[in-house]
């Protein structure tokens, strides 16, 4: 079934419990979330290639949206009804993806949001609940972080929630990592190791989101990909799509970004260099076997 011409009667209304425009193509996670909440709600359109204030800017072509489209049903159960097709407006490439409203609640990641205005709403939030006795600051700074995951991209999401469940396990062992007081160091051995071990997984966790988050600059700005960069043939075709192609790129970046390798991930992207906001020294205090016109910099 054509649905381009039911988008072609919308295009310019604003955006609306049965409507969502996106400039760019979204991650799959992102076009997941919308879905469910259209098919939880009352069904609607998502009109990729048009600005959220009706400017009709087009798909970049970089991407195939239906690759996209197709990983974002299988983030969802069940699966909702939906039809998509590429369409032109306007001499403009778009891309269009009609929900059919469902009869039975559509789970992401078990998960349900629905359509409230122009909004995706949670309905089913995951509230944290802490101990009445617990460290009040912990509560605070939970909350504080609840607030910040509004409007929030996926992986900025993410990794709020893992701080959050980091902060619950804060709470539940306070005996162990904070016996006399928060202000004191533990002297506990069972408590110094898990201590290491949450210290280690923010630290790990963060540079997975950094990895998210270039996958979904990459995503939304093609061009950013650009580098003089050699990849080979063997890991292109590892990758199944582009998409899955991207997310190995943005690993890989980001592996740059270890210790002792930010002058190297600032020399590989010209972008970043030209922003000059990390001077050559600042970059040798990260990797101090460097030395900038005869100062060198000791770890």
């Amino acid at each position: 079934m054509d649905i381009s011409h039911e988008a072609s009667l919308i295009i310019g209304q604003p955006e609306s419990s049965t409507l969502e425009y996106k400039t760019v193509l979204p991650p799959s996670r992102n076009i997941a979330q919308i879905i469910s909440s259209f098919a939880n709600a009352d069904g609607g359109l998502i009109v990729l290639g048009v600005s959220d204030k009706q400017e009709i800017v087009g798909l970049s072509s970089d991407f195939h949206a239906t690759s996209i489209t197709h990983k974002a049903l299988d983030l969802l159960s069940p699966k909702p009804q939906i039809q998509y097709q590429y369409a032109s407006y306007d001499g403009k490439n778009l891309y269009v993806i009609k929900v059919e409203k469902s009869n039975v609640p559509i789970s992401l990641e078990g998960k349900i949001y629905k359509r409230v205005g122009s909004r995706d709403k949670l309905e089913n939030p995951n509230e944290i609940q802490f101990s009445a006795n617990g460290y009040p600051r912990i509560k605070d700074i939970s909350s504080q972080l609840e607030t910040y995951k509004q409007n929030s991209s996926s992986a900025k999401s993410r990794l709020i929630e893992h701080y959050q469940s980091i902060l619950k396990i804060m709470d539940g062992l306070g005996q162990t990592l904070y016996p006399k007081g928060a202000g004191t160091p533990t002297d506990n051995q069972e408590g110094k190791i898990l201590s290491r071990i949450m210290f280690s997984s923010i630290a790990d966790n963060f540079e997975t989101y950094l990895s998210d988050l270039l996958y979904e600059i990459f995503l939304a700005k093609p061009e950013t990909l650009k580098s003089k960069q050699q990849v080979t043939i063997k890991e292109v075709l590892d990758c199944s799509d582009l998409q899955e192609f991207v997310s190995y790129w943005a690993n890989k970046q980001i592996g740059k970004l270890q210790k002792g390798s930010i002058k190297g991930f600032i020399q590989d992207n010209q972008q970043i260099s030209e922003l000059k906001v990390i001077t050559e020294l600042e970059q040798v205090r990260a990797y101090p076997e460097f030395c900038v016109n005869g100062v060198c910099v000791n770890g």
